[in-house]
């Protein structure tokens, strides 16, 4: 099973932690022992250490992770760069570090962190995605021009199938599965709603009532396809 590590357990990386605990084993690392102690039973090791100290940064183990995430605060940057500086020394391969400037970002690039994410303005731009695009229920980034994105079926595309409305030609996205409420009988015998994902999905495949549209395309793209009728 995979190793991962999260240094900084404030929301984003309590978060980040609980949720990489689903496919992996995880190393929570904090100074404050309260939040160490909220995400102790979530994760296969909960550590209230200073990752600025090499000594005890070398003895959590950190070392056998395959991903690091620096998930401190904005106004940590000193303690960002030395602990980045101290998993190179370590020789972690992948660091994902959280950053709240450009300027802070530049720093941590040219330190070697792999990736730089921006919490606030990734979600900021979520939430106007969803005030723009109410139809759109979820839309990923996958490139700067492309992203993928679930996209409630338009009413006049239901009982129509992919080839009838020319999704690429019409809106340029192509469609990669398709989200479709089912009945499903429990095991008391109730039936209830149960969400399916129908991902080989081709020309011939035909949109029902609720079904949820999985495509590929740009930001613009999508907002066409959101806006049909």
């Amino acid at each position: 099973m995979a190793l991962y590590a999260v240094i900084g357990l404030g929301q984003l990386g309590a978060a980040v932690a609980t949720n990489l605990a689903n496919g992996g084993e995880v190393i929570a690392i904090d100074t404050n022992a309260a939040r160490v102690d909220a995400v102790k039973d979530h994760v296969a090791r909960a550590l209230c250490l200073d990752a600025t100290d090499e000594r005890a940064l070398r003895a959590s183990g950190i070392s056998d992770a395959s991903t690091v995430v620096l998930a401190l605060g904005e106004n940590q940057l000193e303690e960002a760069v030395l602990a980045t500086m101290l998993l190179r020394d370590l020789g972690v391969g992948r660091i994902i570090a959280r950053a709240g400037t450009d300027v802070q970002a530049k720093v941590l690039e040219r330190l070697g962190v792999s990736k730089v994410i921006f919490p606030e303005r990734q979600i900021g731009t979520q939430i106007a995605r969803q005030i723009l695009m109410p139809s759109v229920r979820e839309i990923v980034p996958l490139a700067d021009d492309a992203s993928l994105a679930e996209v409630e079926a338009p009413e006049g595309f239901i009982g129509r199938s992919l080839a009838e409305l020319k999704l690429r030609t019409e809106f340029g996205v192509n469609a990669v599965a398709v989200r479709r409420q089912v009945e499903a009988v429990q095991d008391d015998g109730t039936v209830k709603q149960a969400d399916r994902v129908v991902s080989n999905v081709g020309p011939e495949t035909i949109l029902e009532k609720g079904d949820v549209l999985v495509v590929v395309g740009s930001d613009d793209a999508v907002r066409a396809l959101s806006a049909a009728k």
